[in-house]
């Protein structure tokens, strides 16, 4: 058995909120006081009217934290609570799967995007995507992508999604903590996905590998928002449309003879995403 059919690698949440209480203590109470106020705590406009989660972040942030760090712990704060709300979804995408959707590119036309519930955490295969936080900042691998989609609000016209997306990568055990590159969409009936067709990133093909050797390797990189959409919607697309290929699996029983210095396996349940036809 090779590590990827062992189960998926621990996730950013179980890094993060996993083992500080964070599910027993501080999410109840951003529940609570959400219903309370009757907030819909999906909305990230929103969510920073909650007390509690505002009490929460000033609890985790370093006093010398930036304005741009403070931003991405309220960002984790947010996609995390979710992720607890809504039954911890964890999509788990078989190396077959994501090369599929990348070298195939199926067409999403006449799909809409949408989540196959309000929040998931969509993990990669180990180290085959690639991106950095900055142009001058090293490759990192991509881990995978949180994801809420919460009603958005516009009186004036039809109604639609909003779709907030956390890319994370960099997860390693030499180090404590791991980067986060936010972005967003509307998606809806009605509203053209541009961004599902047009290229990906100038001068180069989507997804083209930027690691020296890489293409050996067959690794991916990813550059723009507009790749990280693209591969986000057609995984979410593959999930809602091969329904037969996401078996929902449990975790693994912990194992001690996990090799020093590798990341662990998840302790959530999860669904494999399969490619079909593949065995």
């Amino acid at each position: 058995m090779n590590e990827i059919d062992k189960g998926p690698l621990v996730t950013p949440y179980e890094l993060v909120f996993g083992e500080a209480g964070f599910e027993e203590r501080v999410f109840p109470d951003i529940q609570a006081e959400a219903e309370a106020q009757s907030e819909d705590p999906a909305r990230l406009d929103r969510f920073g009217f909650i007390t509690v989660a505002a009490e929460a972040l000033r609890q985790v942030v370093p006093a010398d934290a930036t304005a741009e760090q403070l931003e991405e712990y309220r960002l984790l704060l947010y996609h995390g609570f979710n992720f607890w709300r809504f039954g911890r979804r964890l999509y788990s995408l078989e190396p077959a799967t994501a090369r599929y959707l990348v070298e195939a590119a199926p067409r999403l036309a006449g799909w809409e995007l949408r989540l196959p519930y309000p929040c998931v955490y969509v993990q990669l295969p180990p180290r085959l995507f690639w991106a950095t936080i900055a142009v001058d900042a090293p490759p990192e691998p991509v881990d995978g992508f949180f994801a809420v989609q919460s009603a958005g609000i516009d009186p004036l016209g039809p109604g639609f999604s909003d779709l907030q997306v956390l890319m994370v990568l960099g997860v390693r055990r030499d180090r404590a903590g791991f980067s986060v590159i936010p972005f967003d969409t509307e998606v809806g009936p009605g509203i053209p996905a541009d961004w599902a067709e047009a290229p990906g990133r100038e001068g180069g093909r989507d997804f083209e590998n930027i690691l020296p050797g890489g293409e050996m390797a067959g690794l991916y990189s990813i550059l723009t928002n507009t790749e990280a959409l693209k591969l986000l919607a057609r995984a979410l697309w593959y999930i809602d449309t091969q329904t037969g290929e996401v078996p929902t699996e449990t975790a693994p029983e912990r194992r001690t003879e996990d090799r020093q210095g590798s990341i662990p396996l998840s302790r959530l349940p999860f669904q494999r995403v399969r490619l079909a036809g593949a065995g």
